[in-house]
């Protein structure tokens, strides 16, 4: 029962009548079971359970490997539909086609869990494949059945995954890869592998000599050296001094330079209590946590290192790592950015960046090891997003003479070309942003993925150093991965998405993008895609442009008004967005289209301010005015909206999930009326206990001892302002926004009178992104029949009102 809801419908009276109705009590109205009835009666080809089988039509995707050395094969590891692990697959670009390499047989010799792994397996299958038969109730029975055996079954389950890495040698086709960290050495032709390691220790990073008489490998915190059909090991890595534990490891093309990442731990994090309610009794377990006002505790160091086989024989001669950058924690974040291939060719030299986040320096480094010194060859700001400045990964031109850069000057990400003397220029530049990747294979050009010919979508191209001209590679519009680059041509094998094609692997072979992996169970899919997301724009008060995606009802006629449902995030993240041509998530595509196409709803997502991919000032938009310019744009959307004279402003509705759980929370407690109904998941309410990192590059500095420095952009100040429904969903278990985030804020809005307005629906055994007791499933059911509930359930007994 709601009580006050007259604000939310001042002035229509088929809300009051709705109200006097809903206090005789909502079983009258059929909400006995569900509430969903109102949404189910409606239904024809589409229902709300095909939008969530309880077997996923999604398979899983490629993962890239590299090429060999002449640009024959393309390794990947990969599946179909249903089949167990991820195996080795090598595409041959001669004949166009891939061939398997590996199967759970090719490693039954070394593993004697594979047998069981595979009946296990099996009988997944046939059990994933009985419940899709079951009716709801059966299905629910049968599944926590399952589920209380497997809990009270201590044995674990057996697994194959496939193998885990892939390293080409540098002039055979031949390769190393892991299992189960193990090393193993395969001739392309050959019908098995040759295991190299049998250790209980975990091998990984592996990679020949630049001779292909040997190779590196990581195990455990040192890196080590094999030569083949001889018994000795050689450790490369240098024991670090002072506490320092090895990080990680990166070696110069010619073998004889190694770069050591070295970390050093300071005082244990803050320690916070969560509630854990699995068993007889609630539980308070801990988890780690440096709040916005903490000082980072650990310390970080880059070393580089001599690993010529002289130098590494000569014990007589002390072989000391040269220190190249270090971080000794404290309030001030800093950070370095390393890009794939950061040598010359030489290998006496190493490029990469630093960021001093407080004091927004950004400087590119050129350290030599020969000379033992590091001078900086440029040094500059970062006014955007806080995540920027870590891309900027330089990587030297085929000459070695230049570094290419991505920089942010001009407000947008770009390449920019250093001279290492000082000097620099700016490539490629517009309103849109490019991200450089490696040298094209004849060294003229940059290769990059850039979202030049729409924000939505990303492409591959060549740019000239010389002009900046932009060649486009990629030919279908959507989004793409990462490319992993051939050697010695521009091919390209990445997977890639869009409205009309699930996500898979697919190969630029020079001529064109071609599809090679068929992943999922696409005919099932397409059969619930009714309506499909339509990318549009428009203007914010600013003048900003905007950019979503929207669905509106096939049915809807001019002049006719809808009810709109918006979908936000708000938050930056890195090279991503919410409006990528693509995306199937869940709620904003997938439930939205169902209340588009079922309940006649305009559904639309958009990227206001604040997120990621439209250049440093929408990245710095929550900088000490957190959420203000997400709300600005949402209300210009709704005001775009009903100046079209398209939408029902009584049934205007939110949702978002983590920050979007913030942001939907945020307009509706500062800009109360604009928005009519909130579904607000997870979010982040009290700035000053979320995590160091973020808050004090996304909201505010936070001085040690003064959490009312970021405090007072908290959700707690302003939640009494609630005028209209707002559903809050959270994991209990949830250590990333801690529970306590909506427990806080709710107990702000009962004690300001709002409770007969809000919904609190969690999941006790839930984490951040839920997954507990309530699924994805249930959790949209629950969304739905809030909806009903306040927008469809007054408009539909208009005669039984008094």
């Amino acid at each position: 029962m709601i009580f006050g809801c007259q604000v939310a419908y001042d002035g229509d009276m088929r809300a009051w009548k709705a109200l006097a109705l809903l206090g005789f009590g909502l079983s009258s109205i059929g909400f006995a079971n569900t509430g969903l009835e109102l949404a189910t009666q409606r239904e024809t080809d589409l229902k709300f359970d095909d939008l969530f089988p309880r077997r996923s039509h999604f398979g899983s995707s490629a993962r890239l490997l590299g090429w060999s050395h002449d640009d024959r094969y393309l390794a990947y590891t990969w599946n179909p539909f249903g089949v167990i692990g991820s195996d080795l697959y090598l595409y041959d670009s001669r004949s166009g086609k891939s061939i398997q390499v590996t199967t759970p047989d090719t490693f039954k010799p070394f593993d004697g869990d594979i047998t069981d792994a595979l009946k296990q397996h099996e009988e997944t299958q046939k059990r994933l494949d009985e419940w899709e038969k079951l009716g709801d109730k059966e299905y629910r029975e049968t599944r926590e059945k399952f589920e209380e055996e497997q809990r009270k079954n201590t044995t674990p389950r057996k697994s194959y995954g496939g193998p885990s890495e892939v390293s080409w040698a540098n002039g055979k086709h031949e390769f190393l890869m892991t299992y189960r960290g193990d090393i193993y050495r395969w001739k392309v032709g050959e019908k098995a592998p040759v295991r190299l390691t049998d250790t209980s220790d975990s091998e990984s990073s592996v990679e020949y000599l630049p001779d292909d008489k040997g190779f590196v490998f990581r195990r455990g915190s040192a890196v080590y050296k094999m030569v083949f059909d001889s018994p000795l090991t050689i450790q490369l890595s240098p024991s670090l001094d002072g506490g320092v534990t090895f990080g990680g490891f990166s070696i110069s093309p010619d073998g004889n330079r190694m770069l050591v990442f070295g970390n050093k731990s300071g005082p244990p994090a803050r320690q916070v209590d969560y509630i854990v309610y699995r068993g007889r009794f609630a539980e308070a377990r801990k988890t780690s946590r440096s709040v916005a006002d903490d000082d980072f505790t650990g310390e970080s160091y880059v070393y580089l290192y001599d690993i010529r086989s002289e130098t590494i024989a000569d014990k007589s001669k002390k072989n000391e790592p040269f220190e190249i950058w270090k971080w000794k924690g404290g309030e001030e974040w800093e950070e370095i950015a390393v890009s794939s291939e950061p040598w010359s060719k030489d290998g006496n030299r190493f490029v990469f960046g630093s960021w001093a986040r407080d004091k927004k320096e950004l400087k590119i480094h050129q350290a030599n090891i020969v000379d033992r010194k590091v001078d900086v060859i440029y040094q500059g700001t970062s006014n955007g997003e806080h995540g920027t400045p870590g891309m900027a990964n330089p990587f030297y031109t085929a000459d070695d003479q230049s570094v290419v850069v991505l920089l942010d000057k001009s407000d947008w990400r770009h390449v920019h070309l250093l001279d290492g003397k000082g000097g620099e220029r700016q490539i490629t530049s517009g309103a849109f942003e490019v991200y450089p990747l490696q040298m094209s294979a004849d060294g003229k050009s940059v290769l990059v993925t850039s979202s030049k010919e729409n924000l939505a979508r990303r492409d591959i191209y060549r740019v000239s150093l010389t002009n900046g001209a932009m060649e486009k590679l990629s030919t279908e519009p959507g989004s793409r991965t990462t490319p992993v680059f051939a050697n010695k041509s521009d091919k390209y094998g990445l997977t890639f998405s869009s409205w009309n094609q699930l996500r898979e692997l697919y190969i630029h072979n020079g001529k064109g993008e071609e599809k090679i992996t068929d992943s999922h169970r696409s005919d099932r899919f397409w059969s619930t895609v009714k309506i499909k997301p339509e990318l549009f724009t428009y203007e914010n008060r600013h003048g900003d442009t905007i950019h979503g995606y929207q669905m509106i009802p096939k049915d809807m006629k001019p002049g006719e008004k809808r009810p709109l449902f918006i979908y936000v995030y708000g938050g930056p993240l890195g090279e991503g967005n919410s409006v990528q041509d693509g995306t199937w998530n869940s709620t904003s595509v997938m439930f939205a289209q169902y209340l588009t196409h079922v309940l006649g709803y305009i559904t639309v997502t958009i990227d206001p301010r604040g997120q990621s991919g439209y250049s440093a000032k929408f990245g710095r938009a929550n900088w000490e005015n957190v959420g203000v310019a997400q709300t600005e744009d949402l209300v210009d959307l709704i005001k775009f909206y009903e100046a079209k004279g398209m939408i029902d402003r009584n049934r205007v509705g939110l949702n978002g999930w983590s920050f979007g759980g913030f942001q939907t929370q945020h307009t509706m407690y500062t800009q109360p009326g604009w928005v009519t109904l909130g579904i607000a998941g997870a979010g982040p309410t009290e700035w000053q206990n979320y995590n160091n990192w973020y808050s004090g590059g996304v909201i505010a500095n936070a001085p040690k001892g003064k959490t009312e420095e970021i405090d007072k952009f908290s959700l707690t100040h302003v939640a009494k302002n609630l005028t209209h429904p707002l559903m809050l969903l959270h994991g209990v278990e949830d250590t990333n926004v801690l529970y306590q985030d909506t427990v806080n804020v709710y107990r702000k809005l009962l004690q300001a009178g709002k409770g007969p307005l809000v919904e609190l629906s969690i999941d006790p055994t839930g984490g951040h992104g839920m997954g507990g007791d309530m699924n994805t499933r249930d959790r949209h059911a629950i969304y739905l029949a809030f909806i009903l509930k306040y927008w469809e359930a007054p408009y539909q007994n208009r005669s039984a009102l008094p």
